[in-house]
């Protein structure tokens, strides 16, 4: 985490933060804070994959996991049963990069296969269930798609 340390612990901080106080995510001041959290998670695992430093990008890969997981209940509450697929479905696919990750010799070609899949996985809830922009602010669709 030698590029953005900043960022990194930002992430870290907020999302610990968010798992003190619950295990759970609960109403859309703490969804908005958890989602910055794994983005900002997963900004920093994939500079550290980015330079091959793959044991630095398996802590912020964890907390990304843990983050996202903890959304699902908000999901649950919602009535929204695609965002808790959606939901399962990235955190296999963060599951998969970190078994990939902790394997005896790491294939960089695999990594950068299960990155683009965590990748995929977040555009696909991001692209019905998420409104709004960078200037905006991002927020839950109200209707999803």
């Amino acid at each position: 985490m030698t590029g953005r340390p900043a960022a990194w612990v930002a992430a870290f901080v907020v999302g610990a933060g968010t798992l003190a106080f619950a295990q759970k995510v609960i109403g859309p001041e703490e969804f908005d804070r958890a989602m910055k959290t794994v983005g900002a998670a997963l900004e920093a695992a994939e500079e550290s994959l980015g330079t091959a430093s793959y044991v630095e990008a398996k802590t912020p890969l964890a907390l990304s996991r843990q983050v996202l997981a903890s959304t699902r209940p908000e999901w649950v509450a919602l009535g929204q049963p695609d965002a808790v697929r959606l939901n399962r479905e990235a955190v296999a696919a963060l599951d998969a990069l970190d078994k990939a990750l902790s394997a005896a010799t790491v294939d960089a070609d695999f990594v950068t296969a299960a990155l683009g899949d965590v990748n995929r996985a977040c555009d696909a809830c991001h692209a019905v269930h998420r409104e709004g922009d960078a200037q905006t602010g991002y927020r839950i669709r109200s209707s999803p798609r």
